[in-house]
């Protein structure tokens, strides 16, 4: 049954030119609390809702827009301080009513657990997460959000920015903020939020990204600007990569954009409404649904849109996917976690394998020299598109799903400036996977050194700065087991490196094409062991490579390997007791059982995930040992 808030808020939603088919779907509380029913079958294509940008809530859309580019207070903080505001004003917020339905409903987050049930989960990685989210919480509210009462007592009335308000405002934000575009970033984007998560999705958001930076249009003199300018670069610089297009990551230098709007604003006023371009693309590639999102004349709505992927039934529940993330991740972030996340992961710190390779080589100084050596050279062999799975930069691929969010200690943005340096926003992955590029595909050279071109080449340098602390921000020191219980490419990389015989790594550090040679061939081993030998090939045309046995220095080495990995797996594993004997699955089934709901019970399927992980990871070492 609707509440007074759910029918106040769809009243409001009709109001604001959100559209939906009161006759397709249905807006009711289902397992995962508030959800999107189809009221009939509906096919795959079928446009959900559609949700304006004008109704968002964003940085740039809150009446205090002014404020936090004055303060140069962006990202997380900047939205959720925004929010507050809003709510703050009571009916005279556009967003009252939707809002109001917000705080009837409030978020379920693991930090809001007491200190006893998060201590159940201490051996488990998101307990350090929910850790440091509240730690970090409560540091963004003294330092940022407690000045600003204080300096505009007037706006920020600490009766409506207190910590519990900030930390209810933070959980809303963190769980259904969505990527929207180069404007607005990050928003809220009222009924397209109602739509859950599934590992298996039947619909998709969509946006417009490319749109003006300053003004938010899809077409305007600033985008015009823009295209003489790129126009003008590529006459001088013909080796620029077409694929170093900005991303969708809230670090864009804030300042310089709100001098640009304030530039241009006397011109847009005079100009009225932009115009919107034609032929524009959606964000996701190969939509062929474009004419769909054309008006009677053929221009384009610039909306956030949740499309069907897939024939559903009636009844059915549409969902959409958040994004590869581990549990650790989606518990933190969201407040839920997924049974068998095919993402899920157990972080290996690069600490524990410097130890592990001391005990076995018994020289501090060749472990050294090798680490160093693989820190040097594993973007020459493993490189950007292998950042992309689970022990890749971001732990979770920033994400990136289309409703992403990057996350603290996992990526988490909090966005704010604050005047100093030292409050440099945290790294979020793009969704390109470009935060992991080398900084060699990155990097580009300028030809031309005329005293007219100085003031190019010293933003050039600017953009060279930032990319070199972009790379700074990747997690060297961060490798994975993965779901299956294999290990990432990096951390199998790097156990051979440090294991393979005295002769080997002098060749292999001397003779890059040696190098290359060497990796190639340990991989594809690798590949073709974990496929096993009954997989039939993909394409059944290629004539399969067949490797000669592994030389008995190769087999050493291998040995050397697997039981390095053991010795690494039996850290994590001895804190949770587990072995090749123990069953995770018949303790996950225990956990099913028990009444427990909520981040706790989400908390306890990140415990039990890990140990499948790890108990996947002892058997698949002790299957390749069985076969040397």
């Amino acid at each position: 049954m609707a509440t007074k808030e759910l029918n106040t808020f769809l009243a409001w939603a009709e109001e604001n030119e959100i559209v939906w088919d009161r006759d397709a779907i249905d807006i009711r509380d289902g397992k995962n609390g508030l959800g999107v029913f189809a009221k009939r079958k509906l096919q795959a294509g079928y446009e959900v809702i559609k949700v304006p940008k004008h109704a968002i809530l964003s940085v740039e859309t809150t009446a205090i827009a002014n404020v936090l580019q004055d303060e140069e207070i962006e990202g997380y903080i900047g939205l959720t301080l925004g929010c507050m505001y809003e709510v703050s004003r009571g009916a005279e917020s556009p967003w009252f009513a939707y809002l109001s339905l917000l705080a009837k409903r409030p978020a379920k987050m693991a930090t809001s657990l007491p200190q006893s049930a998060r201590d159940m989960m201490k051996s488990c990685e998101a307990y350090n997460d929910i850790e440091s989210d509240i730690t970090d919480m409560r540091e963004d509210y003294d330092k940022i959000v407690v000045p600003l009462t204080k300096k505009f007592p007037e706006i920020f009335q600490a009766k409506h920015f207190d910590f519990e308000a900030f930390k209810a405002m933070t959980a809303h934000v963190s769980s259904r903020a969505m990527d929207v575009d180069r404007f607005h970033v990050s928003a809220l984007v009222p009924f397209a939020d109602f739509i859950n998560h599934s590992p298996e999705p039947n619909g998709d958001y969509l946006t417009h990204e490319d749109v003006c930076e300053v003004c938010g249009s899809l077409a305007c003199e600033h985008l015009e600007s823009e295209d003489d300018d790129e126009d003008s670069d590529s006459d001088n610089e013909s080796d620029l990569d077409p694929e170093d297009a900005p991303a969708l990551d809230g670090s864009k230098d804030k300042r310089h954009r709100r001098e640009a709007k304030e530039e241009s604003e006397e011109e847009e006023e005079e100009e009225g409404d932009d115009e919107v371009m034609e032929g524009e693309e959606w964000e996701d590639e190969g939509d062929d649904e474009d004419d769909e999102d054309e008006d009677e004349d053929g221009m384009i709505n610039d909306t956030c849109d949740i499309i069907l992927d897939a024939d559903i039934r009636k009844g059915e529940e549409i969902t959409r996917f958040y994004g590869p993330y581990p549990n650790k991740v989606l518990l933190s972030k969201y407040g839920f976690a997924v049974i068998d996340n095919p993402h899920d992961t157990v972080t290996i710190q690069l600490e524990m394998v410097r130890q592990v390779g001391e005990k076995v080589l018994k020289n501090k100084e060749m472990v050294e020299e090798r680490i160093q050596w693989f820190l040097e050279v594993e973007d020459e062999f493993i490189g950007a598109d292998h950042g992309d799975e689970e022990g890749g930069c971001c732990g979770g691929g920033d994400h990136d799903h289309d409703h992403d969010h990057g996350h603290g200690h996992e990526g988490h943005h909090h966005g704010h400036k604050h005047g100093s340096s030292d409050g440099e926003d945290d790294h979020e992955h793009a969704g390109d996977g470009s935060c992991c590029e080398s900084k060699d595909t990155k990097k580009k050279q300028k030809t031309h050194s005329t005293e007219d071109d100085d003031e190019d080449m010293n933003q050039d340098e600017e953009e060279s700065e930032d990319e070199d602390e972009e790379e700074e921000d990747f997690p060297r020191d961060i490798m994975y087991l993965m779901a299956d219980g294999t290990v990432d490419d990096r951390l199998f990389m790097l156990l051979n490196i440090l294991l393979m015989e005295k002769a080997t790594f002098a060749k292999v550090k001397e003779d890059s094409e040696a190098a290359g040679e060497y990796m190639n061939d340990i991989f594809l081993r690798r590949s073709k062991e974990e496929q096993g030998e009954d997989e039939e090939e993909e394409d059944e045309e290629e004539e399969e490579e067949t490797l000669p046995p592994r030389d008995k220095a190769a087999t050493k080495t291998r040995r050397a390997v697997l039981e390095a990995t053991q010795a690494l797996i039996r850290v994590r594993a001895d804190a949770f007791g587990v072995s090749t004997k123990t069953t995770a699955e018949k303790d996950m089934e225990a956990l099913k059982k028990a009444k427990l709901s909520g981040p706790l019970y989400y908390g306890g399927v990140c415990v039990q995930g890990e140990k499948q992980i790890l108990q996947n990871a002892l058997m698949v070492c002790q299957h390749f040992l069985s076969e040397l």
